[in-house]
């Protein structure tokens, strides 16, 4: 058996960091672990059948796992995230998941997720009610929490040991944490009133929303988010007058807003004066970003990094050749040059200054 046990944040979750790992005979379960609950999950064999309850739980898995034949169910929400974005061509399987074992939140259809015989669900914890009627039928159910970046490292520490894969945790982990050591030496003279400013808008209706308080950390891209505040709300809806005010060098849109282009900026008579617009400084995110939750997401910083600061690095070519070596190691797949061209938006930002220079 394997007992894993550390106290962060002022609770009991699994982490690999803290290698707080002992082996001692085997006597009932294989593997015993703590989910983000504190609950001890304890596991005979990693789970042959596994149902996730959200879109990033098939991803994750994933990425520890190397394929897809543990999954067997998602939420229907997830087919939104997967059909046409990069995941679509990359784990085209995905889109065969049964997705009838929640309507488009979380709340679990216990019937449909019975005939798939799961060996375990993985189910979020920020309402018990969403684990209750699933634990009440006897399922075996791994709690994941939301949403800081160490939530993020967890899932893959949680996967790891799930799967039995935790080699695989700790590999992916040092990617990352490799590319944060870079970036911060890049930006490691970059004094706060220096860095550049930034807005990240997903919608746009009679009111613009934003993106305020995310777990994206932006001081490693040299950036700094306008609408950040202490009220730990992820989104504010604001009016044109307040974007005219904040004024930012640059507006990110998220690649989950699908609808969104910089071109609706550039046509919006109302935000004609914002000096992101009017230098043609706004940018779709690439693929890699659709979801928070996904392995690869810290290639967002990368990017974001270039796009912000384009006078600290060099070629495009480098950055491709980051994809490529993020991709194969999450994914084990070579992606090719047309897919690096889908991937970045190429299309999208063909128009947004500097943006074919650093990436085309």
């Amino acid at each position: 058996m394997i007992d894993l046990k550390l106290r962060a944040f002022g609770r009991w979750t699994a982490a690999i960091a803290a290698a707080l790992v002992v082996a001692v005979p085997a006597a009932r379960a294989e593997v015993t672990f703590l989910d983000h609950r504190g609950k001890l999950i304890e596991l005979e064999a990693p789970p042959q059948r596994i149902v996730s309850m959200f879109a990033s739980g098939p991803l994750v898995h994933y990425a520890i796992d190397g394929h897809s034949d543990r999954i067997v169910g998602v939420n229907k929400k997830a087919k939104a995230m997967y059909e046409g974005s990069f995941y679509a061509q990359l784990i085209p399987e995905f889109l065969k998941l049964n997705m009838n074992v929640a309507g488009e939140g979380f709340a679990p259809n216990v019937e449909a997720i019975l005939e798939l015989k799961p060996d375990v669900v993985l189910q979020w914890v920020f309402d018990p009610k969403l684990i209750e009627p699933l634990e009440g039928v006897g399922l075996k159910v791994i709690g994941w929490d939301c949403c800081t970046n160490q939530h993020r490292r967890e899932y893959l520490q949680l996967a790891g040991y799930t799967t039995g894969r935790i080699e695989r945790t700790q590999a992916i982990l040092q990617k990352q944490d490799a590319s944060d050591a870079a970036l911060r030496k890049v930006f490691a003279d970059l004094k706060a009133d220096d860095t550049v400013s930034l807005l990240v808008v997903d919608e746009i209706k009679d009111s613009f929303r934003v993106i305020a308080n995310s777990s994206q950390d932006y001081s490693l891209s040299g950036t700094r988010n306008l609408a950040a505040d202490d009220t730990g709300e992820w989104w504010r809806t604001v009016d044109a007058e307040q974007l005219l005010v904040w004024n930012p060098a640059i507006i990110v849109i998220p690649a989950y807003a699908s609808e969104l282009k910089p071109a609706d900026f550039y046509g919006n008579a109302v935000l004609a004066n914002l000096d992101a617009v009017k230098n043609k400084r706004v940018y779709k995110f690439p693929h890699f970003n659709r979801s928070p939750d996904a392995a690869e997401i810290y290639l967002s910083d990368d990017w974001l990094a270039r796009v912000a600061n384009p006078a600290r690095f060099s070629s495009a070519g480098k950055f491709h050749d980051t994809l490529k070596d993020g991709y194969k190691l999450i994914y084990q797949k070579d992606i090719t040059d047309e897919q690096i061209r889908f991937i970045l938006e190429l299309e999208q930002n063909k128009d947004s200054v500097g943006y074919v220079d650093l990436f085309g």
